[in-house]
């Protein structure tokens, strides 16, 4: 069975990225191209991955993702953070438990080991 993926991204070249990279594989993608979409789409809908940009207007990603926790559909949903800058460099990073960081500009092959270790657990 497909697994359902929600991308919560809101540069549409990289939306352009993560089509062509996922679209061999066999996954539901999903896209929200703001914090606020993001958020319409984990209450109407259970996800099997969420990968979230950090770098948002508000809500940021770092924000989304608390509201995403609070959220019965997906308080348990693994999630992938996208972001330009090192994991280190946000001081959010150790309150926000066991999550995955890919860094821009990451290659085809670190997103789909993140995705499938993510839809593993």
């Amino acid at each position: 069975m497909s697994k359902e993926i929600l991308i919560v991204e809101d540069d549409a070249d990289m939306q352009l990225f993560y089509k062509e990279i996922l679209k061999n594989e066999d996954y539901i993608l999903t896209f929200a191209s703001s914090g606020k979409e993001g958020l319409r789409r984990v209450q109407d809908m259970k996800y099997d991955l969420i990968i979230l940009d950090i770098i948002m207007e508000e809500p940021t990603g770092d924000r989304l993702f608390a509201m995403i926790r609070k959220n019965p559909n997906s308080k348990d949903v693994p999630v992938i953070f996208s972001t330009v800058f090192k994991k280190d460099s946000y001081a959010c990073t150790k309150a926000l438990g066991n999550v995955s960081f890919l860094e821009k500009p990451f290659r085809r092959e670190e997103l789909l080991k993140e995705i499938k270790k993510n839809l593993q657990n």
